[in-house]
């Protein structure tokens, strides 16, 4: 530990939470009464003409149908007039784009893009649909657009609505990708075809059943079947793994190019039709043996865990370091030199790289195999995969829930879990605005049992394409390929998307940086894009999370990734590359299976957001161990074991910083803009490549005498603020000295996978700035308080007045959302840090504490332009 531990808060003071900021503006213009009633009257009839559809397919006395209304503009929830009319089930709202808006929702010069559109989803029979109608007509006939007492939203919604529809063929298949899936399946002529059929999740178990005997009928009609079904009503979800022949798909991909449908298609039970998850794992070239020096054998029980696949366990680095649990038995598929990434995973959380030679961890790494290997491939590899026969999301469910409260009868496999590794993601589903299954399912148990998720962001493994002459490429500057690089990698952004589950909201996600222990050693052909600068890594996304939240939040050396120039045909004009798994690829030293010794003491090379999620996983389980000691320090008694990965998911982010790189991007996307509208640009740029930018896990975690962290924790409920004062070292008094003032906040959140806003719990604060005179250098304050990671960093160099006692004050605030009423507590970690650019001549640490000291002596109530450079 370090010697100066860092300092821990003294009890906050309760206060009524602060005010968000209201952003308040005129209303957008809407068509007419008299237009709506014109508009809309064939489509409200048109949509009684449907449930008529849905009886001739199910043969229902009154058949049940999902209306869709897509609305424009600033409409309120409407889900107790639902609750009101029987027959009628709330199924949830979305964000949507309006693709063509009645242009009475167009002011002059706005364009479709521009409008906030929703979707808000009913489950409806024909007798509520009937009653909705008549009150669509009363809406129609009244002068004053007003409905009776309690259906108010109602109107509301009819004013704004630009369309009333049913969920059709169309919204089942176009968010996933399953169209593409299903034609490269038919391309490689598979005979048969697995993929899944999310539902609706209906509030009673009654109407779940129902729900999937119907489209179980009409799977087997098909001639194919489902495999198996899993419901996790707490996060809306009720999967089904589908088989159909070949035939089948054909049949539905016909149809959606020819503009029809199939029964397949109609099934109004199924909200989508998505690819069967595949599992996005680096692969690897073949190695050499490493000599590894002896380490003392871990003694701790294990803190986190790793989701992956299975690894080898006898490794000469691996021996007695692992607690691989496998009720699956997923551990008998395996043959020979096919336990590839979970032993690099298990590798790097243990030990780090290889090349670092750095002190294992004290405690040992539960292991859940969540993969198996899959079917040979052209060179006859097979390489990990989810099994087949089951969905992923409930094979993650039910490792997390074996490891956290355990299966029934038994108890918990890893009660001491804090830390959930997942360094695999789904490929074939790319984060498109709606929260995937898996990440919704992250969510909810990390609130559930107070669980830290490290997840990969996912890579990128296309081509490059930069617009220059092959030939000109060795010849030009490290600074013009740079700048080509990064251009070309923004211009992917719509396929560097995240890979879920790396969009869920509570989990800490990581991306890599172009980074390594290692020198390259020699390459051969292969040429290195960035030029060996610490930038964002060529196969990281470029990307953001829920609503526009920052995602990945840190980036953490993930390998040196080396491209493969591609043949160049005579007077081409552009130098392409492509990623080519050779030995001679750099990367981070792991071990892997394969050679002849006995115990197995191979390793390979490799590189990837997967390497940066497991190093970031390895720090965590370090940073458990100065929590415990913490503990022992004045005030640790705040430190409460539910705290602890809100704890870590502060301390993990807390060192993150752009480091200036804010002005490179300035140069690389320079633009005609000037002014605040390109600043603006720039720091969006800078979000979806940096996040919060390189981790730095000393600077967030340990204190110097020109450093000073403070950390305080605790519970919120909704409508309630934490206040804390920090105090200022009076060696800054009339100091024209560099300073930096970094805040960090983390939380996690309950959420409501039914409102649009999901996210049940909202902290925030507000940063201090006048008193210091520093402000905000990175990202801008509407972005940071978009997920479940608020990361400040503020700066300045001007001489203030600090006297003795002075503090600064941060409030941590909590308000509900999403529908929600917030009866819990929610948990959070508060981080402040404090550093100059140079020594004053004294500890501001020392200070710090002294004061502390002093804060803490009373009984406090508790409560549930040219930046310096830094060293």
């Amino acid at each position: 530990m370090a010697d100066k531990p860092i300092l821990i808060f003294p009890a906050a003071t309760v206060a009524a939470r602060a005010k968000l900021p209201q952003s308040f503006g005129p209303p957008g213009p809407r068509p007419t009464h008299a237009e709506q009633k014109k508009r809309l009257a064939g489509r409200f009839q048109a949509m009684t003409q449907q449930f008529g559809t849905v009886q001739s397919d199910t043969g229902g006395v009154d058949p049940e149908q999902v209306v869709v209304f897509e609305t424009v503009g600033s409409v309120g929830d409407f889900q107790r007039v639902v609750k009101k009319i029987p027959g009628m089930e709330w199924l949830g709202d979305f964000d949507a784009d309006i693709a063509d808006p009645d242009p009475g929702f167009l002011a002059d010069g706005t364009e479709p893009a521009q409008l906030a559109g929703r979707l808000f989803v009913l489950m409806s029979n024909r007798t509520a649909y009937a009653e909705l109608l008549r009150l669509w007509n009363a809406w129609t006939r009244a002068r004053d657009e007003k409905l009776p007492y309690g259906f108010g939203a109602l109107a509301d919604v009819f004013k704004h609505l630009q369309d009333v529809r049913p969920w059709g063929p169309r919204d089942r298949v176009d968010a996933t990708g399953i169209v593409a899936w299903w034609q490269k399946g038919l391309a490689s002529n598979e005979p048969k075809m697995r993929f899944e059929a999310e539902l609706w999740c209906r509030l009673d178990a009654t109407s779940r059943a129902s729900a999937y005997e119907h489209v179980q009928s009409v799977v087997i009609e098909a001639g194919g079947q489902c495999i198996t079904q899993a419901t996790i009503t707490e996060i809306d979800y009720h999967g089904v793994l589908v088989e159909l022949p070949a035939a089948a798909v054909r049949a539905a991909v016909d149809a959606i190019a020819g503009g029809t449908d199939t029964k397949l298609l109609r099934l109004t039970d199924v909200k989508y039709f998505a690819p069967m998850g595949e599992a996005a794992v680096s692969r690897a070239p073949d190695g050499a043996a490493v000599a590894a020096a002896a380490k003392p054998k871990p003694t701790g029980e294990p803190v986190a865990a790793l989701l992956d696949g299975v690894p080898l366990s006898n490794h000469l680095v691996l021996q007695d370091r692992l607690v691989i649990d496998d009720p699956d038995g997923l551990s008998g598929q395996y043959q020979s030199g096919e336990h590839r990434h979970g032993t690099a995973m298990a590798s790097l959380i243990v030990h780090g790289e290889l090349d670092a030679a750095e002190a294992a961890l004290a405690s040992r790494l539960y292991v859940r195999p969540v993969m198996r290997p899959g079917r040979p491939d052209a060179n006859n590899k097979r390489w990990e995969v989810f099994p087949p026969d089951q969905l992923p999301v409930d094979v993650i469910h039910r490792a997390v829930k074996r490891i956290a409260e355990g299966d029934v009868g038994q108890a918990a496999q890893g009660p001491r879990v804090r830390v959930v590794n997942l360094s695999v993601g789904d490929a074939a589903q790319l984060f498109d605005r709606q929260l995937s299954p898996w990440a919704r399912l992250l969510d909810w148990l990390a609130w559930q049992y107070r669980l830290l998720f490290v997840v990969a962001a996912g890579n990128y493994l296309g081509d490059f394409s930069l617009p220059v002459p092959p030939a000109s490429v060795a010849a030009m500057s490290d600074e013009d390929v740079r700048t080509l690089t990064l251009r070309a990698m923004a211009h992917q952004k719509v396929h560097r998307r995240l890979l879920a589950p790396a969009e869920s909201v509570n989990a800490l996600t990581v991306g890599a940086l172009h980074g390594q222990i290692a020198a390259d050693g020699a390459v051969g052909r292969l040429v290195d894009l960035l030029r060996g600068a610490q930038l964002p890594s060529p196969v990281s996304p470029v990307a953001s999370g829920f609503r526009r939240a920052i995602k990945p939040e840190i980036l953490v050396p993930g390998g040196r990734v080396h491209y493969d120039p591609k043949l160049a045909i005579g007077g081409a004009t552009t130098a392409d590359f492509a990623i080519t798994p050779i030995a001679s690829q750099p990367g981070q030293q792991v071990a892997a299976p394969g050679g002849t010794a006995v115990p197995p003491s191979h390793a390979v090379r490799i590189s990837g957001t997967s390497n940066a999620a497991a190093l970031t996983t390895r720090k965590a389980v370090q940073l458990v161990e100065r929590i415990e000691l913490l503990r022992r320090e004045a005030g640790g008694d705040v430190l409460a074991d539910g705290r602890t990965a809100v704890l870590l998911k502060a301390m993990l982010v807390h060192g993150a910083s752009w480091n200036g790189i804010e002005q490179l991007f300035d140069t690389v996307f320079d633009g005609p803009d000037n002014g605040a509208e390109r600043w603006w640009r720039i720091k969006r740029a800078c979000a979806q490549f940096l996040g919060y930018g390189a981790a730095d896990f000393d600077r967030g975690t340990v204190c110097t005498d020109q450093r000073v962290i403070v950390l305080g924790c605790g519970e919120l409920k909704a409508g309630d603020g934490h206040l804390y004062r920090v105090p200022l070292p009076p060696a800054l008094n009339a100091r024209k000295v560099g300073r930096r003032l970094t805040i960090t906040l983390a939380w996690i959140t309950p959420t409501n996978p039914r409102h649009r806003n999901y996210c049940g719990a909202d902290l925030w604060f507000d940063a201090p700035s006048s008193q210091l005179q520093v402000k905000r250098w990175e990202a801008n304050d509407k972005m940071v308080k978009q997920g479940t990671v608020q990361h400040e960093v503020l700066e300045g160099d001007a001489a203030v007045p600090v006297t003795n006692g002075d503090t600064i004050p941060v409030q941590v605030n909590c308000r509900s959302d999403a529908g929600m009423s917030l009866s819990a507590l929610v948990p959070y970690a508060l981080m402040v840090s404090l550093e100059t650019a140079e020594p004053l001549g004294v500890s501001v640490y020392d200070q710090v504490k002294v004061a502390l000291d002093r804060l803490r002596a009373p009984v406090a109530v508790r409560a549930g332009t040219t930046r310096p450079r830094w060293r």
